[in-house]
């Protein structure tokens, strides 16, 4: 190793006699002026192509063939280390140096100096030449990271093999150039030879960079092309898992499209064979308790009432079932006519009359003035509000109960029907779940009140099939008042 021990170093600007001890003899006061203003001028970092200094050549200078010969084999060279042999080679040629050596980054490590090439030196000494950045004195290190020339005198230093010799380091790009004393040329061939070496690596070591950068760039465009890929992967088996899962949706909605549509086929088919025999029944029932079989005795017309009201309870949940599965089938047509819906109402209470009576509970209708006539599906308008009125009466068990009819010209023409009474009201957290099929807010065995649980179900699927809707505002024990919204003109679907 040529490094050992750490010692001080200076600049050529710093101590101009340091130059001195580089060969017999001074240079002359001119030259050693040149060569000191030249090291004063260098700026780290910065390669500079140096012009040799005007006059003509001593004894022992290059000439121009040689200079071009060298600037040729410095161009035509891709590799630092050789360019550095080719210089330190032409140095000894030329300028009849003694021993030099050029050092340059390692490869194995950025943070140390290595040696490139060498002469006059044992070629193991020169492979093996390691500097720290960090930590070394050496004139080496010095111009390397100053960018400057540094000097040290003979006997300054113990640098095996070098003991003895004075040092001048020249800075060059990206490594740096040791000069041992020795039969030296006159300093504008070193500086010309140091010049041209460092101008082609720095050309070089750009070049270098370039191509790293590249590889740094290609590297991640790799990386993004693989991570594209995998992507791209990912979605194609996302793709393939959602096309079978699609399918299997399909295959699945259609067996429930084909299920519902037997569920809603055999209820409308059993509700026509229940209707069949009990409309038979009740027929029947109706001509005994007219007399038409003779004089009735008090026992025997109570038993054939019952019979009646039961008979027609269960007629009513037969419909209501034929009705929900017309609905759903979408095999409930709209017939669209023109009526007054204060008439209208006034049907349906005078229907619920006998309801009425046995609650016991007032009922009252209100009507907004100039009410206009509606276009409208007068049947499901009407079986909406016999269901308003039927659960109002069966849950107000004292009061009474209103039915208002209001129009709003402004904003759409809407026609609204409320049944408002003082029965016992519904918790918030049930006002959607009293709309669902076979829905009650108690649907326990032993609930107080019966019903399927279908009739505010169609009445809202009858609504929106107005083009309106249903909605309801209750509160336990504070009555409740479901209103019906639906357009003037029903638009024919």
């Amino acid at each position: 190793m040529l490094e050992s021990h750490a010692v001080g170093t200076t600049t050529l600007a710093e101590a101009p006699g340091a130059l001195e001890g580089l060969r017999p003899g001074r240079l002359q006061g001119g030259r050693r002026r040149a060569a000191q203003r030249a090291g004063r001028n260098r700026r780290p970092g910065v390669v500079r192509s140096v012009t040799p200094l005007p006059g003509a050549l001593a004894p022992g200078e290059s000439g121009p063939a040689a200079r071009l010969a060298l600037a040729e084999q410095l161009l035509a060279c891709e590799d630092p280390r050789q360019c550095a042999r080719h210089a330190v080679t032409w140095l000894a040629r030329e300028a009849r140096l003694g021993r030099a050596l050029v050092a340059g980054r390692s490869p194995e490590d950025e943070e140390q100096l290595g040696g490139w090439a060498g002469h006059g030196l044992d070629e193991d000494a020169v492979e093996s030449f390691v500097l720290p950045l960090s930590q070394s004195k050496h004139p080496l290190v010095a111009a390397f990271r100053t960018g400057e020339p540094a000097a040290l005198p003979a006997g300054a230093q113990a640098l095996s093999p070098l003991e003895g010799a004075a040092h001048v380091a020249v800075p060059l790009a990206g490594a740096a150039l040791l000069l041992v004393e020795g039969d030296l040329p006159l300093a504008p061939a070193v500086e010309w030879c140091a010049a041209q070496l460092s101008v082609r690596l720095g050309e070089l070591l750009a070049r270098a960079a370039e191509r790293r950068e590249w590889a740094a760039r290609e590297r991640e465009l790799e990386r993004h092309r693989a991570r594209a890929h995998e992507l791209e992967d990912r979605v194609q088996e996302a793709t393939a898992e959602l096309v079978v899962q699609n399918e299997r949706l399909r295959r699945q909605a259609i067996a429930l499209e084909q299920a519902s549509a037997a569920k809603s086929q055999f209820l409308a088919n059993m509700s026509h064979e229940f209707r069949t025999p009990l409309n038979a029944i009740l027929g029947y029932t109706t001509l005994l308790l007219q007399g038409v079989g003779g004089e009735l005795s008090a026992a025997q017309r109570r038993n054939l009432e019952r019979v009646d009201t039961n008979g027609r309870h269960l007629l009513e949940v037969i419909t209501d079932i034929l009705d929900i599965t017309r609905i759903e089938a979408g095999r409930m047509p709209l017939h669209v006519t023109e009526f007054e819906v204060p008439e209208l109402v006034q049907e349906v209470v005078a229907e619920l009359a006998p309801l009425v009576q046995r609650s016991g509970l007032e009922v009252s209708t209100q009507f907004a003035k100039r009410l206009p006539p509606v276009h409208a599906d007068r049947a499901k308008v009407k079986q909406i509000a016999v269901n308003l009125l039927s659960n109002a009466l069966k849950f107000t068990h004292a009061g009474s109960v209103r039915i208002t009819v209001g129009y709003q010209a402004a904003g759409g023409n809407l026609v609204t029907l409320a049944v408002s009474d003082t029965g016992i009201g519904i918790a918030p957290e049930n006002h959607e779940k009293i709309f669902e099929d076979f829905q009650q807010v108690d649907a326990s065995p032993t609930r107080p009140y019966g019903g399927t649980g279908l009739g505010l179900s169609i009445c809202r699927r009858l609504a929106e099939m107005l083009g309106g809707k249903i909605t309801l505002e209750s509160q336990p024990g504070q009555g409740s008042t479901f209103t019906l919204h639906f357009p003037r003109r029903t638009r024919r679907t």
